[in-house]
């Protein structure tokens, strides 16, 4: 079941990625964030009180669960949202999906995880992966985005950072729909300072079809932050996280089924290597 979870939380998000690409389009990435920071914000703290398990909070799960939400979905979706308005969809999935590789490269120096040939092969599929993902097209400019690229791996990064302390988290307060909505809430706690210092260079703003499509998006992502806890609550982390980074696979189908954007073929082979050097990583 855990799996089944994991693979759907990975639909919702990739759909509501493409939601909320066309919502920015009369919007911007700080104002998409904390719409739908917002919308998870309630939704997830009213799933919460229905649960019952608001009397199981305590004070160093509630630490653990805030601070990871420093980390992601807030920031981490902040500089995924920027990316996908520099490289797109299909690059910016992939690239910020590759969470798992930067866990297990973490987890050799700090846990004292042995390198295994498995984690040695799939970290070179994931650097083959990402690498064919951000190669220039044939006859365009040399001067590749690379804010873009930097920006979705950043969010690689605080991501893996993140779902570490979310399952520790999760170890101290057994409810999901609690613990996902005490990281929304601290994924709020440092939006809200953000966004009213960038409000000063770029103020929030959303037309009414766009702001209806951000909405949209954030119920998908509701449900897809809710789908990945309550995987991580039935399974261990090493195997939910690669499921639910098959985000590219998913975002890559929408696409050539909607035609929402050009899909070169450099992508999707690049993101199915990211994928199988991702699952490799968590087998090793």
């Amino acid at each position: 079941m855990g799996s089944i979870l994991a693979l759907l939380s990975a639909f919702l998000f990739a759909v509501a990625a493409l939601i909320v690409r066309r919502g920015m389009r009369d919007s911007t990435a700080i104002t998409a964030t904390l719409v739908s920071i917002a919308v998870n914000l309630v939704a997830l703290w009213l799933l919460a009180a229905a649960s019952g398990g608001i009397g199981l909070i305590t004070l160093p799960a509630a630490a653990a669960l805030i601070v990871a939400g420093l980390f992601a979905p807030a920031l981490a979706r902040f500089t995924y949202y920027e990316a996908m308005n520099l490289i797109g969809v299909a690059r910016a999935s992939t690239i910020s999906n590759t969470t798992p590789i930067f866990t297990a490269i973490l987890a050799v120096p700090v846990l004292g995880e042995h390198l295994s040939w498995r984690l040695a092969l799939g970290t070179l599929l994931v650097v083959l992966g990402v690498a064919l993902t951000i190669r220039p097209d044939e006859g365009t400019p040399a001067d590749r985005p690379w804010a873009g690229v930097l920006l979705a791996l950043n969010t690689a990064v605080m991501a893996s950072i993140s779902f570490m302390l979310r399952k520790l988290g999760l170890r101290m307060l057994p409810d999901a729909a609690v613990a996902s909505a005490l990281t929304v809430t601290g994924s709020l706690l440092v939006l809200l300072p953000y966004a009213a210092l960038r409000s000063r260079t770029q103020p929030l703003r959303a037309g009414r079809a766009a702001l209806v499509l951000l909405i949209i998006s954030a119920v998908f992502t509701t449900g897809g932050f809710l789908s990945y806890f309550y995987a991580l609550s039935l399974s261990e982390v090493i195997r939910v996280t690669p499921l639910s980074n098959t985000t590219p696979l998913f975002a890559l189908l929408l696409l050539a089924l909607f035609r929402q954007e050009p899909v070169r073929p450099a992508t999707v082979t690049g993101a199915a290597l990211t994928v199988a050097g991702i699952l490799f990583v968590v087998s090793g």
